[in-house]
């Protein structure tokens, strides 16, 4: 009995030593065994194994995520690396440069993620592991149908973004580009721009997310310029960006700019003083001939008073007339619209300085209302000085014996004095302008008796070269009254003719009987 006893133990001890004989080969097998380049890598968390960019090989999980990210697993890094590039800034320049037998563990950069990143570069190919550090290896279960669903309508939106005709992009809140859309990726390629990832900006990061306009300059036509309005969203992440073309708005704006610069040096350079009130009445608009003429302060325009404490600062500086009631000739300004005809006012203002103003307004379909004023002082004065001339010169030729007419360079007669008027009456006409030469020299002829003499004062009105300015000779009337007859071409084109009648060979009840037969010797045509 011992000895079978001592042969069991004996059994049982070289059956334990065989076992861990076995173990023990088996661990220095697999020490010696470890998966080369290219071995498949295992279950559990995504786990990505890559050749220089190309994906060798990856686990269920990890594909599960490329297939979501992309169509083709021929650059799975550069999918990979935009993916994880909005938890982990940096990761492509970190995986760069890890070195043969190096490693690296990231945490997420994303508030309230729990996700962890660890790499190894060994025997020449880099291995990627996500870990979820919240996760006790805990799978969410789907149906197929639910699965499916998800499936489709992420390639409906991945569809939808890369064919928008619109630039659409990702930065991290370090400004970094993490994710494009397909026209933000042409943009580059158009660019000559190498990519990476980050990708890189084409324009400049901000805070904030107002609308900024911003252009894109081709380096070899620097006119070539297209604008862009920049468009963010804050999100977790950092900004959704939004490119959306404003070519057309900036030509806009460019025009409208250009048109209202003209416009303001053409308004700059008028003499005539300007006030434009918007449809509160409240100046928007002034030059500075309208301070030259009114007195009125830069200062105080520029606060943009109302209409009525614009009329009552002109007031002040007199250059308002001084009606008896200037409440309601005030009130009449205020109420423009409603008092005069159309909207328009025009006034003539006599200043007490001496000046005179030509002020006129017209209200704007918009509400707007345009106030001129204009200094015509020099043209009044000319007006009644050119008037006193005038006045002068019909009171010496009213003086003169001699019966003058006068007829413009077009015919029309223009002037004459009191002895014409007395010789010479008009038939059934007012105005002396009813009466042309060709007329005149028809009625002379018929009441004369030498029709040369018309001939030629008929020629005379238009010039030959030459030719004597003046013709002279005598008409006989039909009541053998002589009068003697002096046609004259002016320096200006003008034909002056002259009646004179020898007083001492008639008696007073001659010419009254004489003027009789006269009075309507002139016709004017129908």
């Amino acid at each position: 009995m011992t000895e079978a006893l001592l042969f069991s133990l004996v059994l049982v001890g070289t059956s334990v030593l065989t076992v861990l004989a076995v173990l023990m080969l088996l661990t220095a097998f697999g020490r010696q065994g470890r998966p080369r380049r290219g071995a498949p890598v295992g279950g559990g968390d995504p786990a990505f194994l890559f050749d220089g960019r190309r994906l060798i090989d990856a686990n269920a999980r990890g594909r599960a995520i490329l297939q979501a990210l992309t169509d083709s697993d021929s650059d799975g890094l550069s999918a990979l690396l935009a993916f994880l590039g909005v938890d982990f800034p940096g990761i492509e320049g970190r995986l760069s440069a890890l070195d043969e037998g190096q490693g690296l563990s990231m945490p997420s950069q994303k508030p309230g993620s729990s996700l962890e990143l660890t790499a190894e570069r060994r025997d020449g190919s880099l291995r990627v592991t996500l870990v979820d550090t919240l996760s006790d290896e805990a799978a969410v279960t789907l149906d197929r149908l639910s699965y499916r669903a998800m499936t489709d309508e992420l390639t409906l939106m991945r569809g939808l973004i890369d064919a928008a005709p619109l630039m659409l992009w990702q930065e991290n809140p370090s400004g970094q580009v993490t994710w494009a859309n397909r026209a933000y990726m042409q943009r580059l390629a158009d660019d000559s721009t190498l990519l990476s990832w980050p990708l890189p900006a084409l324009f400049p990061a901000a805070d904030s997310t107002a609308t900024q306009r911003v252009s894109l300059v081709d380096d070899t036509n620097a006119d070539a310029a297209v604008w862009f309005d920049i468009n963010r969203v804050a999100t977790d992440a950092g900004h959704l960006v939004y490119a959306l073309p404003a070519d057309e708005a900036h030509q806009a704006e460019r025009t409208k700019r250009d048109f209202v610069q003209t416009l303001t040096k053409t308004f700059a350079t008028l003499p005539i003083g300007l006030a434009v009130f918007d449809r509160t009445r409240r100046l928007q608009v002034f030059n500075p001939a309208l301070t030259d003429l009114t007195g009125l302060e830069t200062e105080f325009l520029l606060s943009r008073p109302g209409i009525e404490g614009f009329l009552n600062r002109m007031r002040d500086k007199h250059v308002l007339p001084e009606p008896r009631d200037y409440r309601s000739w005030a009130r009449r300004l205020l109420d423009i619209e409603t008092a005069a005809p159309m909207g328009e006012f025009e006034e003539t203002w006599a200043l007490p300085s001496g000046q005179t103003f030509r002020v006129s307004t017209n209200p704007h379909p918009d509400g707007a209302l345009a106030f001129l004023i204009e200094d015509i002082t020099s043209e009044t004065h000319m007006n009644r000085n050119v008037r006193a001339q005038m006045d002068t010169s019909q009171s010496v030729l009213n003086q003169i014996d001699a019966a003058i007419a006068v007829f413009a360079p077009n015919g029309q007669l223009v002037l004459t004095n009191t002895a014409f008027s007395q010789l010479w009456t008009l038939e059934g006409e007012d105005s002396i302008n009813a009466v042309t030469l060709p007329e005149a020299l028809e009625n002379w002829q018929e009441v004369g008796s030498d029709p040369q003499l018309w001939a030629r004062v008929g020629a005379l009105s238009r010039p030959v070269q030459g030719e004597k300015p003046r013709v002279t000779g005598i008409m006989t009337l039909t009541d053998g009254e002589v009068l003697t007859v002096d046609a004259r071409r002016t320096s200006t084109g003008a034909l002056m003719i002259a009646f004179s009648q020898d007083a001492k060979k008639k008696t007073a009840p001659e010419q009254d009987s004489r003027a009789g037969s006269r009075a309507q010797i002139l016709r004017a045509s129908a």
